[in-house]
């Protein structure tokens, strides 16, 4: 079982405001250094209740979830700093990817190449403007997130719950598959290999 699993096991039992706050920590430990897939239990939450209010609510916990573990880790990262070694490798990876300013915030909500973002802006914070990587976080969450909502809500409206929920589950797998394609096309067009950038 993983740490999503375990999770949402938890917070279902206590009703929707229950989900909305697993959302938020799902949310906030993959920001900060826990994978947890939140693209699928995001889709799971909004169908457990399918009104447009409750779906708009999710869609709110999950980002405050996110910029809570972005901000939280650029903290820690900014205030205890990095090996001088890791901060280099960082900056060459940056310089490799097809966007090497505050907008691979969102090119990587369509193709993930930069784990950790909140780490990722303490080492670039004297080349990248916070307040830019925050409206293009802002921006790339609303636009997938948004995206995912409204696929769900209409595939709710066409089948019945145990359906629509394995259609939209299969929809988010789906997205995920084609984005890491996607991220593997773009390293490999700039020249990375998987160990990290050539020297």
């Amino acid at each position: 079982m993983g740490v999503g699993d375990f999770l949402f096991d938890i917070f279902a039992g206590m009703g929707d405001s229950g989900v909305l706050l697993c959302i938020f920590v799902l949310f906030f430990l993959d920001a900060l250094l826990v994978p947890t897939l939140p693209e699928l239990f995001f889709i799971v939450a909004v169908g457990s209740n399918t009104t447009w209010e409750y779906g708009l609510a999710v869609l709110g916990a999950g980002m405050a979830g996110e910029l809570t573990g972005v901000f939280l880790l650029y903290t820690i990262v900014r205030k205890t700093g990095l090996p001088r070694r890791i901060e280099r490798i960082l900056n060459r990876y940056v310089e490799f990817l097809v966007v090497s300013d505050e907008k691979v915030m969102i090119i990587n909500r369509i193709a993930p190449m930069v784990p950790f973002v909140g780490a990722f802006m303490a080492v670039m914070r004297k080349r990248w403007d916070v307040r830019k990587c925050l409206m293009w976080l802002v921006i790339g969450y609303l636009l997938k997130y948004g995206l995912i909502l409204i696929m769900g809500q209409s595939i709710a409206s066409f089948f019945d719950d145990g359906t629509s929920r394995t259609v939209m589950l299969v929809a988010i797998i789906v997205i995920m598959v084609i984005s890491a394609i996607a991220a593997v096309f773009k390293k490999r067009k700039a020249g990375i290999e998987s160990g990290g950038p050539r020297r």
